[in-house]
């Protein structure tokens, strides 16, 4: 059996009703608008200090990480580790500026660092994620 393509003629999209088109046309932008609302309703990280790979020439005060949302306190955490293992921080604060940031008590000696970070925003979901620095101290 041959099958033939259907195309649509001039009368056929004539027949075809404008508030059919509208309804069509309002539907697809509104799904769009919703896909593009989905994704940016969760937070994420806007930048942090350190930054991610920065290679550093001494040991930083504090590790700081701030968000497209206000964080929630409720689920926040900072950590930071090493190759050594978990490295104690001060108290997380969370600031004004959609930021999170603990103090680093002591001074690292130089390597590589990781920071852990989660967090919520406004939906509720949380998020995680880290970043490396390095600490290198001049000779």
């Amino acid at each position: 059996m041959k099958h033939e393509a259907v195309s649509m003629d001039e009368s056929t999209r004539e027949r075809i009703p404008m508030t059919t088109k509208i309804r069509l046309m309002t539907g697809v932008v509104a799904m769009v608008f919703l896909f593009v609302a989905g994704l940016a309703a969760h937070m994420a990280l806007s930048k942090s200090t350190p930054t991610s790979g920065e290679v550093l020439e001494e040991s930083p005060r504090h590790v700081q990480v701030w968000f497209t949302q206000a964080p929630d306190p409720a689920v926040s955490r900072l950590t930071l580790e090493s190759a050594a293992g978990t490295i104690e921080l001060g108290a997380l604060t969370i600031l004004d500026d959609k930021s999170i940031k603990a103090a680093v008590p002591a001074m690292l000696s130089d390597g590589a660092y990781t920071v852990n970070w989660r967090s919520a925003g406004d939906d509720g979901h949380t998020q995680r994620g880290n970043f490396t620095f390095t600490v290198r101290a001049r000779p």
